[in-house]
């Protein structure tokens, strides 16, 4: 267990909490942009925050694992520390938050619950002022459990700092088809059921692809194989984008969700649209990430006209800039457990020695 953080006896802090969180991180960590990782309260937590936040949530809060800890000891007008609410708080809280959503990009976060705290210390007193649980980030049926290890959270923080940066360089932020589509992923994580995931990573796709009206579906599939896996799996990738095409039209529509799955056995019609659930969730995770990593990449997709160029170069280059980010055809259709998760059956020894814990926790 870590030792109890003393946090600075004059400050503001926010701090992410995840209950029932599979982690494997060293104890006290601290990540390049000073988050403060932990895996016990960073202070005491005296009766008065029981009466503040009730049994339950005290209770939840207390059993949590993972804590991603920020905090400030300056930039608000003197003799207002104690006073919640302003542009310090909020740049703590909302910082904290993206890394939490980077972190998802990277991997299917296997956890129950998340909390943000935000409040002051005064003269070694601590205070919470705010309390809140968070947008849960739900996976697909048959997805593979990310242990969430010291590299995941610093390439969580280098994901959202290279985000943080494009989008100062932009006057109007609405407008700008990468964030509405990284919105689109993060919106799509929160939702439960496939027949709601799928439409939304594909929408997020979509705007990468910038698809010409009249052209989007043959466009989604000729733009998205150059990126979804190697040549040699051409013709299985392009039947994998169809259908997970089709399948989202038909969401979109309000037709039946299996209408496109006829081909199907009415068994195996269920486990095909999770299997393509799957593989869109990966391609979309794996190319926003390749962007935000890749400087060179990166600036083919700063606006409508720099996408618009991109796809216009030969399939060749666009091959080659994108590199070998994605395989979506070796994502298979597994059986799941009753948590959802892939049975364990189905993991590779690679996998699960991966998940097993390696370092002292923190």
């Amino acid at each position: 267990m870590a030792q109890l953080l003393t946090l600075e006896p004059n400050c503001k802090f926010a701090i992410l909490a995840l209950h029932d969180v599979r982690a494997d991180v060293p104890t006290d960590l601290i990540l390049q942009d000073g988050t403060r990782v932990l895996s016990s309260f960073p202070f005491s937590l005296e009766n008065h925050w029981k009466d503040w936040l009730g049994t339950i949530q005290f209770n939840s809060l207390k059993n949590c694992k993972l804590f991603l800890v920020r905090a400030a000891t300056e930039g608000w007008p003197d003799g207002q520390l104690s006073i919640f609410g302003g542009p310090v708080d909020a740049e703590l809280q909302s910082h904290i938050r993206r890394v939490f959503e980077m972190l998802r990009l990277v991997g299917a976060i296997n956890y129950q619950d998340a909390f943000m705290l935000g409040g002051h210390v005064v003269n070694g007193e601590s205070e919470c002022r705010q309390f809140a649980s968070l947008e849960r980030f739900y996976i697909t049926l048959g997805c593979l459990p990310l242990m969430i290890r010291e590299n995941d959270l610093r390439t969580a923080v280098e994901l959202h700092e290279t985000y943080s940066h494009l989008g100062k360089t932009y006057t109007d932020t609405a407008k700008w088809r990468f964030s509405r589509g990284l919105y689109a992923l993060n919106a799509a994580f929160q939702q439960f059921n496939s027949y709601d995931r799928l439409p939304g990573f594909v929408r997020a796709i979509e705007a990468l692809i910038i698809p010409e009206i009249g052209k989007t579906k043959n466009q989604f599939i000729s733009r998205c194989s150059l990126f979804a896996g190697s040549e040699s799996k051409l013709a299985e990738t392009k039947k994998i984008l169809q259908e997970a095409y089709d399948i989202r039209c038909d969401l979109e529509h309000m037709h039946d969700w299996d209408r496109s799955l006829s081909k199907y056995s009415a068994n195996e019609r269920k486990d095909i649209m999770l299997w393509r659930t799957r593989q869109m969730e990966e391609l979309a995770s794996a190319a926003y990430r390749k962007i935000l990593s890749d400087k060179a990449l990166r600036p083919n997709f700063q606006n409508d006209s720099a996408i618009e160029e991109f796809w216009k170069k030969p399939d060749d280059e666009i091959r080659t800039a994108f590199g070998d980010v994605c395989d979506i055809s070796q994502l298979k259709n597994v059986k799941y457990d009753s948590d959802g998760w892939a049975h364990t059956s189905e993991w590779t020894p690679e996998q699960i020695e991966n998940y097993i814990s390696k370092s002292k926790s923190a």
